[in-house]
């Protein structure tokens, strides 16, 4: 969708067009700033003052005015938290002031810019600032002791960016308020995980609760620990969000020495895996040197890969979590 630009500014400007005009009585004032996406190869070229905030040098002006204005912020599939990049030009004749962005759930800064001098100034343009706007894949709960809450899926929003002009004529000097607003689009990728046990949910299938246990020697020591009786006979993994995941089986003592994942594979979207008699059933693993069957479920390929999933309702976002499943009888 295309950014629309406020009523009033059209009628000002209309007016503006037949009765303003520059000091050398040529093109008739006016304003208007411009998103332009940047690209790694650009942000490369940026520079940051003390305050942290990021410009990009005059000399890359024509380079820039040759790319394609945003007519919206399209974010595509965002699997972890991710920021766009754009610099913000003033392709009017009349100097910009007070430069405001807002939106609902994107994060933009710097919020708030002071002025963005026109190219035709001259010697006053020396760089131009680059706008980044950041969409949070998790969203923090608010309370004391809540976590991280994930939403999969398309979202919306939009982005207003505000700013203001002046024009003066023999009547006086005429203030305008502009406001131009971009659409902003996007999918929250991540994946669900849910097993089901004999037909039920992995919950009210254990006869215990699921803890959390440290194991050492992996390279996360932190496992969903799942004590339960053999006469659960299936076990099947579902995944109901929008992206795939990795997952591992593992015979713990064979991993721990080095040895092989058992069954290795992808869960797409929306997609299930049987591991019935893998991990499950009458066959479950024992102990000892058993290379067909595991009690380790790893989810995530690896650390710190942007693999985000939440599975028993705890949600992981450094890539890898595991369950660790311990046979007793009833």
């Amino acid at each position: 969708m295309k950014k629309f630009t406020s009523v009033l500014f059209l009628l000002l400007l209309s007016i503006t067009f037949f009765t303003s005009c520059d000091p050398a009585g040529n093109d008739p004032l006016m304003a208007e700033l411009r998103l332009v996406p940047l690209t790694t190869g650009d942000l490369a070229k940026a520079t940051t003052d003390e305050d942290g905030n990021l410009y990009l040098s005059a000399s890359e002006i024509p380079a820039i005015m040759a790319k394609t204005a945003s007519a919206d912020i399209d974010f595509g599939s965002v699997e972890a938290t991710k920021t766009l990049q754009y610099v913000l030009m003033n392709v009017g004749n009349t100097d910009v002031y007070d430069i405001t962005f807002a939106a609902d759930d994107i994060t933009i800064y710097p919020s708030n810019i002071a002025l963005v001098p026109t190219p035709d100034e001259g010697g006053d343009l020396i760089a131009l600032p680059i706008i980044s706007m950041t969409k949070a894949h998790v969203i923090p709960l608010s309370g004391v002791g809540s976590l991280l809450d994930m939403e999969v899926g398309a979202f919306t929003d939009m982005v207003s960016l505000s700013y203001n002009y002046d024009i003066e004529d023999t009547t006086g000097i005429d203030s305008f308020d502009i406001t131009d607003e971009y659409t902003v689009a996007g999918i929250n990728k991540g994946a669900l995980i849910d097993i089901q046990v004999s037909g039920q949910s992995l919950q009210d299938a254990l006869q215990g609760t699921i803890s959390r246990y440290d194991l050492a020697g992996f390279s996360d020591p932190f496992y969903d620990l799942v004590v339960a009786s053999s006469d659960m006979d299936t076990m099947i993994v579902y995944n109901n969000g929008n992206a795939p995941l990795p997952m591992r089986i593992v015979n713990q003592y064979l991993y721990t020495h080095g040895g092989e994942p058992i069954l290795d594979t992808l869960i797409l979207a929306g997609e299930n895996i049987d591991i019935s008699g893998i991990v499950r059933g009458s066959q479950y693993f024992t102990g000892g040197d058993d290379s067909e069957h595991g009690n380790i479920i790893f989810f995530g390929a690896d650390r710190n890969q942007p693999y985000i999933f939440e599975i028993l309702g705890d949600l992981c976002i450094d890539g890898e979590d595991g369950l660790l499943f311990t046979e007793q009888a009833q």
